[in-house]
């Protein structure tokens, strides 16, 4: 694992640039959000003991939408069907006494909890395997599973004493994770269950203590897990086995949210990172909020919102503005090409480009390595390890020596990083 130390890029330094800044929301300012949702013009804002608010104007009006809420207490808000036509998704609420569901923007809210018996609901996940489509609700005893949008719940066959607070589903491949109680895998859409917590190995009071896992995230074929205090693990999805990543510092990870190939992540100081390479390398999202923890994100194309113990916070974002920015800035000769064949057996090309010049080089010349990684981070073949000129360069990999599957290759030069995926099929 420590190999994997080495190659992960967490390693944030502030420029000094601000590109946008961190502005409060008309959003009640005494209230804990502890979950944000986009569906289609509507932001859902789950809150601490207020139940849940709508703005359909990017967050400078929010109301209040509570018509059926028995509990206030809202733990987590997850939409089923975001590719639907407007107002036909189906928007989840778990509470601290049990689900319930919107089919009409959160206007009203109809408690589903045949099954769950009261019990709290901390996350949501959505499987749509061999054609049948199952919701999964993860709550205070484990996981319980509907196959009719939540009319009905049963029991899935993991049983915790803790809640489960994350949940990724990915055909028949989940994983549920709790705050203390372990992590688990399932290769069989929820039937069965393996115990795969991530442990302190020769820790100095208890060498087996589980690592609490606040949040869980999945890239392609990737599965990170966000635990304390402030470290990431990965996997695959077809694995059940965890590698450590690297740290984040003392401040834990709070919550992760995907947009478009970026994934995003909140700790408990109020940073904002941003990985759009797989997450292999990661930027902070310049400036911090104001000293209090992240405890939800989500984004749409203008802004990215932060929900905190002190309301709603927004930073703008755009998938074509500048906002969002490299520490040292990659200038437009810095390509990392696809490789070509992909899928391929067993040789492909790769291709890139060095730029000519880099900001506070002294000559256009820098050191440039090309490496190819399983999806645990174990580095599998050198490609470039030398100084390089800037200019075009083709490089063929071949993979006769290593098994089917998804690898990474990962391009540095200088402080430039580029990573994409390849896929080798025997």
């Amino acid at each position: 694992m420590n190999t994997f130390i080495s190659i992960i890029l967490l390693s944030f330094i502030f420029s000094g640039q601000f590109f946008a800044q961190w502005e409060k929301t008309n959003f009640p300012s005494t209230l804990q959000v502890n979950s944000l949702a986009i569906s289609d013009s509507n932001i859902f804002a789950g809150t601490e003991g207020d139940g849940i608010f709508v703005s359909t104007d990017n967050g400078e009006n929010w109301i209040d939408r509570n018509n059926g809420l028995q509990d206030k207490v809202i733990h987590t808000i997850f939409i089923n069907g975001k590719t639907l036509p407007a107002g036909q998704a189906r928007i989840y609420a778990g509470t601290e006494t049990g689900a319930y569901v919107s089919t009409n923007n959160g206007k009203s809210w109809e408690a589903i909890n045949s099954g769950l018996s009261g019990l709290g609901v901390w996350s949501f996940a959505v499987s749509n395997f061999m054609g049948d489509s199952t919701i999964f609700a993860g709550t205070w005893n484990g996981i319980y599973s509907s196959t009719n949008n939540g009319a009905n719940w049963e029991p899935s066959g993991l049983s915790t004493t803790m809640p489960v607070n994350s949940i990724i589903a990915h055909d028949n491949l989940m994983f549920a994770a709790t705050l203390a109680g372990g992590v688990y895998y399932s290769q069989n859409n929820g039937f069965g269950w393996k115990d795969i917590s991530i442990k302190v190995k020769g820790g100095l009071y208890d060498p087996d203590a589980i690592i609490p896992v606040y949040s869980l995230a999945a890239i392609d074929t990737n599965v990170i897990a966000s635990a304390g205090p402030g470290k990431l693990y990965y996997t695959s999805f077809d694995s059940g086995n965890f590698a450590h990543s690297t740290s984040f510092g003392n401040m834990p990870i709070l919550c992760f949210v995907m947009h478009y190939a970026k994934l995003f992540a909140g700790n408990s100081a109020g940073y904002i990172s941003v990985s759009d390479s797989y997450g292999l390398a990661w930027k902070y999202l310049p400036p911090p909020l104001t000293n209090q923890a992240a405890y939800s994100l989500t984004l749409n194309n203008s802004y990215i919102f932060a929900g905190t113990g002190n309301g709603v916070w927004r930073e703008q974002y755009s998938e074509t503005a500048t906002n969002v920015k490299n520490l040292k800035e990659a200038p437009s000769g810095f390509i990392l090409e696809q490789n070509y064949p992909n899928p391929f057996n067993p040789s492909t090309t790769i291709k890139y480009n060095l730029p000519s010049s880099l900001q506070g080089e002294r000559s256009g010349e820098r050191f440039v390595t090309l490496k190819i990684y399983n999806l645990l981070g174990k580095v599998v073949a050198t490609l470039v390890n030398e100084q390089q000129e800037p200019g075009n360069y083709e490089v063929k990999f071949n993979g006769t020596n290593l098994p089917s599957g998804v690898y990474l290759y990962r391009l540095q030069a200088g402080n430039l990083v580029s990573a994409k995926k390849l896929m080798l099929l025997k």
